[in-house]
C-alpha cells in the first residue's frame, strides 16, 4: 500500500510542519479576534481538521487535505485548492484560510 507519509517525508518533515503552523498563521493573521486549532492530523493519509472560533464564541470546523506536487503543497478544502511553495513560512500559509473560511 503506498503511504503519503512517505510522500511528505515522514512525521517530521518540513511539509508536515508547514501544517502544524497553520495555527500559529492565523493567530498572526487575526490576532485576539480568533483562534485555530490543528486537530486529527494523519499525515499518513494527508487529512485533518483546523478548529476556529471567534472572539465572540462562534465555532466552526473545516476537513483539509494536503498532497505533495514536487516540492509544493497542495490545500484542499471546500472544492477549492491552494498550492503552497517552500520555504514554508507563516505568510506563505495565509492563502489556505482563503478556501479554510470560505463556506463559513
Amino acid at each position: 500500500m503506498f503511504l503519503l507519509e512517505k510522500l511528505f517525508g515522514g512525521k517530521s518533515s518540513a511539509k508536515v510542519n508547514a501544517i502544524k503552523m497553520l495555527p500559529a498563521a492565523y493567530a498572526e493573521m487575526v490576532g485576539d479576534a480568533g483562534h485555530c486549532q490543528l486537530k486529527r492530523l494523519h499525515p499518513a493519509l494527508g487529512v485533518f481538521e483546523l478548529h476556529f472560533s471567534t472572539a465572540n464564541g462562534e465555532k466552526y470546523a473545516c476537513q483539509m487535505t494536503a498532497c505533495v506536487a514536487g516540492v509544493d503543497i497542495v490545500f484542499a478544502a471546500n472544492n477549492r485548492s491552494v498550492l503552497v511553495s517552500p520555504p514554508f513560512s507563516l505568510a506563505k500559509l495565509r492563502p489556505v484560510f482563503d478556501i479554510a473560511l470560505a463556506d463559513r
